[in-house]
């Protein structure tokens, strides 16, 4: 588990003396007077410490400073605004802008006609420029705002902010919420891209749990994908070029394009967290003797066009190319499936995601023209193949993970893998043929789609079965192309999205345009026979053209929060004596879970339990009844 610091205070013992008595210097420490250079150059030569620990007294100038101002604030005043601006590129978002006298924090609370919702803000500050998220299309809403400084006084604007969110677009897909049961399910928002199929125009969109639509933007073109990143902004993989991360605003505020010669594939990208970017890129290559059949054994071979999709890495800092692994170089690239496409260029590959597997600096590609999730480390050797055994080479066979136990099946035309916590692979099983050439192929009505998870056992090369979604005994889905399933941290849930329903128990979904497709996000218990907590429906049942085509959805995330919650410096820590027994007080963002450690020396450190939350929410208060010292205690406080 990862802490970071988030506040550091001192207890003096001797003579009665608390930390507050020594601001006045720490603040001349911190503010540079009479010397010059930086704060925290010359912070590190003036305290005789070693180089590691000169960061603990950089946080605690910070909080010193914070300190200074809360003991002589006053009751805070709002001096200019509040303002709200609504965003021309993402309707139902906007700005909160208001200066106030003193550092403060802000809270809205929201009345949209009988509903009424609050949110707080926990950074503190005299300019605030806070995004608004979270308004629901065709609503009137009354936006309350109010301050609060450092000790806890408040101030609310006299007049309350209207804001009239837009209707949806009228070509925005139709959805209907089929299932929820909050209780059940993964706590937070849904976000994905969803493409209305007769009009070719797709929306970024997020919803909450009951499939309101809190939040869109019309789509960037040529982009199928998008993710949240750790700063709360969006993270769009677009084809050809470039990635784009796109803030709540639906401001573009950041671009990466491509190195030359390894276009963006749009299928998968990832932002890791060593800083870069890994992606799949399109790339023609030539390759001889290539079966000219998928159902001839004896059909010529020839030499044809193949499109290869390299797994690439470059740097966030400045697109730099680091590393390329080509699939061709790893693999048998004559190997055919029922998958292969045929013409100018033979899509034989057909990659559609990539990860890392942190345990072991690995990645794990999924090939779906191949049938086969296969795992390599960073000098490009192969470790395992995932998928039917069928067709492969000899020299292949000694990396083909073999089943154990029952029920098993075999992964077909799969997507997004994705590691759990413990260490299994859960992807989507698109099920696609549910053979390999030359046996004879599942026809699509007969068919079915799955939500699946492995357990990958790489001593052995043994694979097993842990769990799918077919013991739910739901309607029998199938999806031709797209997908995903996401195991949910909180719940254990997973979260399938049919990406692409051509047929439910064997019917299309519509009976008056037979070729229309529809999308399905279902959430799923992680029980044995798994019970459905929530399922979303994208679909026009009320269309009946001949000529309507539908929706689909590449992937669906669960999202905890529409709003990034970093772990930033906790506020007003101070340390007093209440009853003889230390008492730590501060602010900070609730989303965290915040630990008190203590040291006599600032090299040791034991961690004494965590902060407590008071009746105000955001308020945090600890009690060290631990036997205390007869010098100087140090606490700091951390957080993940």
């Amino acid at each position: 588990m990862k802490y970071r610091l988030t506040g550091l205070v001192y207890l003096n013992l001797k003579g009665s003396l608390r930390n507050i008595g020594q601001i006045p210097t720490f603040l001349r420490e911190c503010s540079g007077e009479a010397r010059t250079g930086s704060p925290n150059t010359d912070l590190s030569r003036r305290n005789p410490i070693p180089r590691p620990l000169s960061h603990w007294f950089i946080a605690l100038c910070q909080i010193a400073s914070l300190l200074a101002v809360s003991l002589s604030s006053e009751a805070v005043t709002i001096l200019t605004g509040p303002a709200f601006t609504p965003s021309t590129t993402a309707p139902l978002a906007g700005l909160l802008q208001l200066t106030s006298d003193v550092p403060s924090r802000v809270s809205i609370q929201v009345t949209e006609g009988t509903n009424v919702w609050q949110r707080d803000f926990y950074n503190f500050a005299t300019n605030q420029s806070v995004p608004l998220l979270g308004f629901k299309p065709s609503q009137t809403n009354s936006i309350q705002v109010t301050v609060f400084d450092t000790s806890h006084n408040a101030y609310t604007a006299p007049q309350p902010l209207r804001f009239v969110t837009p209707a949806l677009p009228t070509n925005f897909p139709v959805s209907t919420l089929l299932t929820n049961i909050p209780s059940l399910m993964e706590p937070g928002y849904t976000l994905f891209i969803v493409m209305n199929s007769n009009t070719g125009v797709g929306y970024i969109t997020i919803m909450d749990y009951n499939g309101e639509v809190v939040w869109y933007n019309t789509l960037i073109p040529y982009a199928v994908d998008v993710s949240q990143l750790p700063n709360g902004d969006l993270f769009i993989p677009v084809n050809l070029n470039p990635f784009e991360e796109m803030n709540m605003l639906g401001q573009v505020v950041k671009t990466w394009n491509a190195p030359t010669g390894y276009p963006i594939d749009l299928h998968d990208a990832v932002m890791t967290d060593h800083g870069t970017i890994l992606y799949l890129a399109d790339v023609d290559v030539t390759v001889t003797n290539f079966p000219s059949s998928t159902t001839n054994a004896n059909a010529p071979l020839e030499t044809v066009k193949v499109i290869d999709t390299p797994a690439v890495e470059i740097s966030v800092t400045n697109s730099a190319l680091l590393n390329v692994w080509s699939p061709l170089n790893i693999l048998d690239p004559r190997r055919v499936t029922y998958l292969t496409t045929y013409g100018s260029l033979v899509d034989n590959e057909h990659g559609n995601a990539l990860i890392e597997d942190t345990n072991d600096n690995s990645i794990i590609v999924s090939l779906r023209n191949q049938n086969a999730v296969f795992k390599f480390n960073r000098s490009g050797q192969l470790k395992w193949i995932l998928g039917p055994p069928a067709n492969w080479p000899t020299n292949f066979q000694p990396y083909l993970l073999t089943p154990v136990g029952t029920p098993f099946e075999w992964n077909y035309g799969q997507h997004a893998p994705m590691l759990t916590p413990q260490g299994t692979l859960v992807l989507y099983d698109d099920g696609n043929f549910r053979a390999s050439p030359f046996d004879p192929p599942v026809l699509d009505q007969n068919n079915y789609s799955r939500g699946v998870e492995f357990n990958i056992d790489e001593d052995n090369m043994q694979v097993s079965q842990v769990w799918d979604t077919l013991p739910a005994n739901e309607d029998r889905l199938y999806t031709g192309a797209l997908g995903r399933a996401a195991w949910l941290p909180q719940t254990g849930n997973v979260l399938v999205t049919y990406g692409l329903v051509s047929y439910i128990n064997g019917v299309p979904p519509s009976s008056h345009a037979t070729n229309a497709t529809m999308s399905r996000i279902v959430e799923y218990t992680h029980d044995p026979v798994p019970q459905v907590v929530f399922d979303l429906r994208f679909f026009d049942t009320n269309n009946t053209t001949s000529t309507y085509k539908g929706d689909f959805l590449y992937r669906a995330y669960r999202i905890p929060d529409l709003y990034a919650h970093p772990a930033n410096p906790v506020v007003n820590l101070s340390v007093t004596m209440a009853d003889n027994v230390p008492l730590l007080e501060f602010s900070a963002d609730p989303t965290h879970s915040y630990e008190v450690e203590t040291s006599t020396d600032l090299v040791n450190w034991t961690d004494v339990g965590p902060a407590e939350q008071t009746e105000n929410a955001g308020e945090y208060e600890f009690y060290d009844s631990d036997e205390i010292p007869s010098d100087t205690r140090f606490y700091r406080v951390v957080t993940e």
